[in-house]
């Protein structure tokens, strides 16, 4: 949305074609072609006072369980960010609406879109949901370039789903927020999302594929419980019920299914606690499972890796970087092969390790220290080690980056030569992704990198509740939604260390209630603030990088800008790999 006397300008477009000034150069051809169809419609932007609903069981549920998945993961992505995602059938209609947070709620509640709003141009004007229906073609309406004044301090980047080989429009897809600068920022996210719906029409369209999507329907039709469908090449189908489940929840069931699993009904532990899964196994590998969530007395039991908990009572957060890492070392609990857990100091390596969180100053009898080796020398140390081995349970390792090359060598020689040990975690302390692979590749093992608290800001309101109530329960200290946004801006170099060191020192000091940004440290309430197109801009580069595998040259592809963009931009947000 252009401001000042862009807006102006704009205003003076609008009311030529309302007739109420006389006609100039159009500011926009197709934006103003969109006016006058709305005003041939409607009449003046004042007769729109309210958004029509339709009811609930007239929407299109075919359309929405083709594209829940896909759309529930790409919206777990925006958390914290204040974009909402909207899907709506071809004539305009919401058929569901994802919000990254509660001021996205509010906003969007205000305005009338949310599931069942009727959006279409000739019923509330040009906006960036009904137009891409009308026209068919990408548009972002911006504050006033919207026809009701309902719109003006929104903005909407809309998309059409087209089937790739008929052409024919499926669906819109909308990103839509709050009026805000840079927003043609949007355009590389919109641009993406767009892309993988129509690859996903694609992947459905396989006879395979359309086995699978058949069964869904069937089970949708007579289940009230979540179903998900697993289909070849990762294909993934689920109804709305299962929007509850996190990514990683449903990468949990897909790799149950992998292993050939026959029909029938599985205990499993998800992320929300013990599941019964009642899984429909068809030909070419397609598999539909709809999740049960209440306790059954005969089940089948899972093998042990599969059964592992993803989100250990404790571990918190919601974030998929988080989850993907908790899920990746569960499934490690029953390997013989190493794994390093790395990530920045004060992550909270150890607690993943261990699978539980870990105090300050916690002894274990499953957990050694690396740093002990300087103390008792490196024979001894590796004696410990063995010994523990030789008792087959698993062990962790803290803080590797400290041992020097003749005892990291002598430790491999030590893993290797104990084929009856348990599962090996060996915790490393890295400034970036790339470090942490370099030396899993010059140790031979493989690595898991758990993201730092600036990358999961969204789990910090979780964080802060549960670190509160352990540090200071008495104090009571909760945030105001003004404290939650400081917070989320702030860098965290300590990590999970520091946030318990902030919440203990405001309990030092006497502090009560509710707290306010004044009440923070003086470096965090002068930490510059995102906003929110920089937060949208910031999470797309990191959801490239992470599509591409670190790839620069890809990512700046998959957005659609250049790598030297990429590149600057990378700097200015320090994102590292």
């Amino acid at each position: 949305m252009a401001m000042g006397t862009d807006a102006d300008r704009i205003q003076r477009a609008k009311e030529q074609v309302l007739g109420l000034l006389q006609a100039e150069t159009p500011h926009d051809a197709e934006l103003y072609r969109s006016w006058q169809r709305s005003q041939a419609a409607i009449g003046v932007p004042g007769n729109v006072t309210d958004v029509p609903q339709v009811a609930e069981e007239l929407l299109d549920a075919h359309l929405l369980d083709m594209f829940q998945a896909p759309l529930a993961r790409f919206s777990d992505s925006l958390d914290g960010t204040g974009l909402a995602v909207l899907l709506a059938d071809s004539d305009g209609q919401i058929l569901q609406r994802w919000c990254s947070d509660r001021s996205s709620e509010r906003h969007h509640d205000r305005i009338g879109t949310m599931r069942g709003a009727v959006l279409a141009e000739d019923v509330v004007g040009t906006n960036g949901v009904g137009t891409v229906a009308a026209t068919g073609h990408s548009v972002q309406i911006q504050g006033i370039e919207h026809f009701a004044d309902l719109y003006r301090d929104a903005v909407c980047t809309g998309g059409a789903v087209k089937h790739p080989i008929t052409g024919k429009l499926l669906a819109v897809v909308t990103l839509s927020c709050n009026l805000t600068p840079r927003a043609d920022l949007l355009w590389p996210l919109l641009r993406s999302v767009t892309d993988r719906l129509e690859q996903h029409v694609l992947d459905i369209e396989k006879p395979a594929s359309r086995q699978a999507f058949n069964a869904f329907l069937e089970l949708s039709r007579s289940q009230p419980d979540p179903v998900v469908a697993f289909g070849p090449d990762g294909l993934l189908i689920q109804n709305q019920q299962a929007g509850r489940l996190s990514s990683a929840d449903v990468s949990q069931i897909q790799h149950l299914c992998q292993d050939n699993v026959r029909s029938g009904k599985y205990a499993i532990q998800l992320s929300t606690g013990s599941v019964d899964l009642q899984v429909t196994a068809l030909e070419s590998g397609n598999n539909v499972v709809v999740v049960l969530e209440q306790e059954q007395t005969v089940r089948t039991p899972v093998s042990g890796s599969v059964r592992s908990t993803l989100s250990q009572p404790g571990l918190i957060g919601r974030s998929p970087e988080w989850l993907t890492a908790l899920q990746q070392v569960s499934r490690h609990r029953g390997s013989k092969t190493p794994l390093i857990i790395a990530g920045e100091a004060g992550v909270g390596k150890l607690s993943v390790a261990l699978g539980r969180p870990h105090r300050a100053g916690e002894t274990s009898s499953v957990v050694v220290d690396a740093a002990e080796r300087h103390l008792a020398g490196g024979q001894e140390w590796l004696q410990r080690v063995s010994d523990l081995l030789s008792k087959g349970s698993a062990i962790t390792i803290r803080g590797i980056e400290t041992l020097d090359i003749p005892v990291l060598d002598g430790l491999r020689a030590l893993l290797e030569g104990s084929p009856g040990r348990g599962a090996v975690f060996m915790t490393l302390t890295a400034g970036s992704r790339e470090d942490a692979a370099a030396f899993a590749l010059r140790y031979g093992a493989q690595t898991v990198w758990l993201p730092p608290l600036r990358e999961r800001a969204g789990d910090l309101p979780s964080l802060w509740h549960i670190l509160a109530k352990q540090l200071a329960p008495e104090a009571r200290l909760t945030l105001r939604d003004e404290t939650v946004d400081v917070l989320r801006t702030y860098r965290w170099p300590g990590n999970l260390k520091e946030l318990r060191t902030v919440i203990s020192q405001l309990a030092v000091a006497g502090k009560t209630g509710a707290v306010a940004p004044a009440d923070l440290p003086a470096s965090m309430q002068s930490a510059k603030s995102l906003s929110v197109i920089e937060r949208v801009e910031l999470d797309a580069i990191r959801n490239a990088l992470r599509e591409a595998d670190g790839n620069r040259a890809r990512a700046a592809e998959i957005l659609g800008i250049s790598r030297a963009t990429v590149y600057r931009k990378m700097k200015a947000y320090r994102i590292t790999l």
